[in-house]
């Protein structure tokens, strides 16, 4: 019996930095403080049928010696295109406070693995979005600010379909 395989086929990545990076969509994180946070601009995934799951891959440097162990938290805000989870906005902006955190999902952390500065610390994983509109929303969780450049800090969305391909 002939059977299909089922693949995933990773789509084009939409990227969310500091605009000097020319991302798809604004999110200030140079500098960013220590407890502060961070709105990246909505995207829009559009009114047709497109990919639901989604591999994510966040990249920051700290400012200063980072302390091995705390994390750098990734959280979606979804909206139906009036009303974003955590009523944070869907403009590049400082997170209002971070109560808003808990209506929002919960992506995954980057946890500072080294103490020296001009190092990336990147961090990936799988999330599903069923929602058209999305912002990535960065917590610093950390006692240190990330550095200060424009070039270095990111969070990425890659989208995963499944590419259903017919028996030999």
């Amino acid at each position: 019996m002939a059977t299909n395989k089922v693949y995933g086929l990773r789509e084009t990545a939409i990227k969310w930095a500091d605009s000097a990076q020319t991302p798809d969509n604004n999110l200030t994180l140079s500098a960013l403080a220590a407890g502060a946070g961070r709105v990246g601009v909505q995207h829009d995934f559009g009114a047709t049928a497109g990919a639901r799951d989604f591999i994510w891959r966040a990249t920051f440097q700290m400012g200063t010696a980072g302390v091995v162990g705390e994390v750098i938290d990734i959280y979606i805000s979804t909206s139906d295109g009036t009303n974003p989870d955590g009523k944070e906005g869907v403009t590049d902006a400082a997170l209002g406070s971070t109560n808003s955190l808990k209506n929002m999902t919960f992506v995954g952390s980057v946890v500072v693995d080294t103490t020296s500065i001009d190092t990336d610390i990147t961090r990936s994983g799988r999330i599903r979005i069923d929602e058209r509109y999305v912002s990535i929303v960065v917590h610093n969780n950390t006692a240190d600010e990330l550095k200060t450049d424009t070039a270095v800090h990111s969070v990425t969305l890659t989208p995963v379909v499944d590419d259903i391909q017919a028996a030999a």
